[in-house]
């Protein structure tokens, strides 16, 4: 049977290994050394990093586009 093709492949939960700056509110949100970010790779080779709470913001965002997707199947 064909391997399921996944969609999530670009996104992974990572620890800082150093202060990072969130990438979505860059001025006011930072990801502390030793602390989860969701880190997002692009094509270029290149990612974005995100704090806990602008990642829940994006992964219930996914959630909702994910459940349309399905729904467009049925």
């Amino acid at each position: 049977m064909p391997r399921i093709r996944s969609i999530l492949g670009a996104c992974s939960i990572e620890i800082a290994q150093h202060r990072r700056n969130c990438y979505r509110d860059r001025d006011n949100h930072t990801i502390p050394k030793g602390t989860r970010c969701l880190v997002i790779k692009n094509a270029t080779g290149g990612s974005k990093n995100y704090c806990s709470q602008c990642a829940f913001a994006i992964l219930d965002k996914a959630a909702d586009d994910l459940a349309s997707l399905r729904q467009a199947l049925e």
